[in-house]
Formats: C-alpha cells, structure tokens, sequence
C-alpha cells in the first residue's frame, strides 16, 4: 500500500486538526462539504458510507502512526507504513470484527488459514 493523500500531505507540512481533517491550503475538500450533499441521493449516502469508514480508519491512523517521530524520507516512511499495516491487518483486534484482526476475520468466515506474509500480493 502506498502512502494516503493524508500521508503525503501531512509529510509536506499539513496539520491534522483535533477532529482529524487536514487544514492548510490546498487540502482536500473537508467532511461538512461533502455531508451537505446531495442527502437523499442513494448513490450519495453510499459514498458517504464510505467516507466514514475512509475517515475512521483515517482517525486510528492519526491515533497510533502519525503521533510518532517519524522519517523524513519517502521510502524509509513507506517501510515504517508497510509494517504498521501489516500489525494493522495481522495483529491488531478490532472491537468491531469482535476483537479480531482483518485478516483473522476473513479468513474465519471463510473458512480459511490466515494466510502467511508470503502468500500475499
């Protein structure tokens, strides 16, 4: 996975703001504008769905990565990312998959191993 939006933005000096969106110029639309849009519109309310799951993972970033001295170069901050996701995906429960990690989960309802880091991508 590559860095966010978020990521590269808050690595080129914008701040995150305490309820988590990206203030500065130039960032991207914030959460109000998009909520006032279009309300009863299915296609809307999916999107918004979405955005919501986008911002709260967003928000767990903010909470356990970014909160964290990190490198000033692109790759090493990519390598430190690639390992926070796989403890993200591997190793960190989740309260809404009960108490699983993602990769845990799936592989529980499917019906299968977890699969190791070799058998990804």
């Amino acid at each position: 996975m590559q860095l966010t939006t978020v990521g590269k933005e808050v690595l080129r000096g914008a701040r995150v703001s305490p309820k988590g969106y990206l203030e500065g110029p130039g960032t991207p639309r914030s959460r109000e504008a998009y909520l006032g849009a279009g309300a009863g519109d299915p296609t809307v309310q999916d999107r918004l769905r979405k955005l919501k799951q986008v911002e709260r993972m967003q928000r767990t970033f903010r909470d356990e990565f970014y909160t964290r001295p990190l490198p000033s170069q692109i790759p090493e901050l990519q390598r430190e990312l690639d390992a926070y996701l796989d403890h993200y995906n591997r190793r960190r429960p989740h309260q809404a998959l009960g108490g699983l990690a993602p990769l845990e989960y799936l592989a529980r309802i499917r019906g299968e191993a977890v699969p190791t880091e070799s058998q990804m991508c």
